[in-house]
């Protein structure tokens, strides 16, 4: 079977497979060469074949440099690249969290050790591809909560985590809601609020030559979405006004059950197209919350243009082990998808939130930087989320100059910060 300069002799029920991850891969390294599978440079295991013809369900374990060890001694690029990028692990019947996500505790490969990324420069070498680019960096911002205080019950709320934080002797917790109530009057004098950051956003991706994504919710149907949905409702359109007014891109940040009810996803886009007046090519799940193998093909099918929500909320890394956009396979059909999917590797909560790893600021950019620095040296494109919610100083606990200080750390290494949009080549 042949695709353009790629050959593949291989069974039927992985062939497709196979080229696709050859395809992948020279896409991803700018190579044009000719490549054929097996060869003495793509040697092939045959019980990977077994294994993704469904004939063998023995489970396979980590190799080196990224390899995939299906057994029997075989060093497997093409079909090591296939497991990693078609989400193979993330299959049904996998590991969830409590909100139904694959977590990084349950993957193979340590995502921070871009694994898949081994495999681009070990292809990047057979092929006699050019060296690699430097890093592209996509800014994005998850618009869950655009308005603090929004009523009696939000200042409530504030002053009961300040009650409880007292009695639980937890004297940060209890300094940041002072802080943050002792600026109630000030914001409800000028008509501001502590989430509204975006001109605060936009101050700091400018001076670093940068624009971003906004991923904004346009439903609200569990909890989980938030406690004020008509304060979203009433906000929303303004939230459009001033991220199409800033030159930003608008995205989808698809509700909290939608990667389970998919004619959500359709009605939430078309709510925010009305707003925008333009279409919406993006999409991020809200808490990232979404199935690899059935949510994604729906996105194909609708017509986006790429999905950013292949990160982890537990660990920064590259959820596929790699630090390109590429595209996902469905599985059940057994074909890649038209989608790109713009990997997510740096997220705030990861960093700063206890339930994850409750870095300290400094703490959070040294491991943000690390992981920037693997894709810097593979040349890749990724995207890192901070949420609006961190720019006021009296919430952000340094997760502001935390931000600022990564874009700086990007842009000395002559890196470009973008839009998604940008990083996967669709223009502004």
């Amino acid at each position: 079977m042949t695709a353009g300069a790629i050959a593949v002799d291989a069974p039927a029920a992985v062939a497709g497979k196979a080229t696709y991850a050859l395809e992948e891969l020279a896409r991803i390294v700018g190579s044009s060469a000719a490549a054929t599978y097996p060869s003495s440079a793509l040697p092939a295991s045959e019980v990977a074949w077994r294994l993704f013809a469904g004939e063998d369900a023995r489970a396979p374990r980590a190799g080196e440099d990224g390899l995939v060890d299906f057994g029997d001694g075989v060093a497997d690029l093409v079909m090591s690249a296939f497991w990693h990028l078609s989400r193979w692990e993330e299959r049904p019947g996998s590991a969830r969290d409590e909100r139904g996500r694959f977590p990084a505790s349950a993957a193979l490969f340590d995502p921070e050790q871009a694994a898949a990324d081994r495999l681009v420069q070990r292809f990047r070498e057979i092929a006699g591809a050019p060296p690699p680019a430097p890093l592209t960096v996509a800014l994005s911002h998850d618009i869950d909560t655009p308005w603090r205080w929004s009523g009696v019950r939000a200042v409530a709320g504030a002053a009961a985590r300040a009650k409880a934080a007292a009695l639980g002797r937890r004297p940060k917790e209890l300094a940041r809601e002072l802080r943050g109530l002792a600026g109630l009057p000030r914001h409800r004098a000028r008509g501001t609020d502590p989430n509204w950051s975006f001109e605060r956003i936009a101050e700091i991706e400018r001076s670093h030559d940068g624009r971003s994504t906004y991923f904004v919710l346009a439903g609200h149907h569990h909890p989980a979405d938030g406690a004020a949905p008509g304060v979203y409702d009433r906000v929303r359109p303004a939230v459009v006004t001033q991220v199409l007014a800033q030159g930003d891109e608008l995205a989808l940040h698809p509700s909290y059950t939608a990667s389970e009810r998919l004619s959500l996803i359709a009605e939430e886009r078309e709510r925010l197209e009305s707003l925008a007046g333009a279409s919406v090519r993006g999409v991020r799940f809200h808490y990232l919350r979404h199935d690899a193998h059935a949510t994604l093909p729906e996105l194909d099918r609708l017509g986006f243009a790429y999905d950013s929500s292949h990160g982890y909320a537990d660990r920064p890394g590259m959820r596929a082990g790699l630090s390109f956009p590429y595209r996902p396979y469905d599985v059940a059909a057994d074909r890649p998808l038209a989608l790109l999917e713009l990997p997510l590797v740096v997220m705030d909560a990861t960093l700063a939130e206890e339930r994850y790893l409750g870095l300290s600021a400094e703490a959070g950019l040294d491991r943000a930087a690390a992981v920037l620095e693997r894709a810097a040296r593979a040349g890749g494109t990724v995207s890192v989320l901070w949420h609006n919610d961190r720019f006021e100083p009296a919430y952000a606990r340094g997760g502001d100059r935390v931000y600022d200080r990564l874009l700086g750390w990007v842009r000395e290494r002559a890196g470009r910060l973008c839009t998604a949009a940008e990083a996967v080549g669709l223009g502004g």
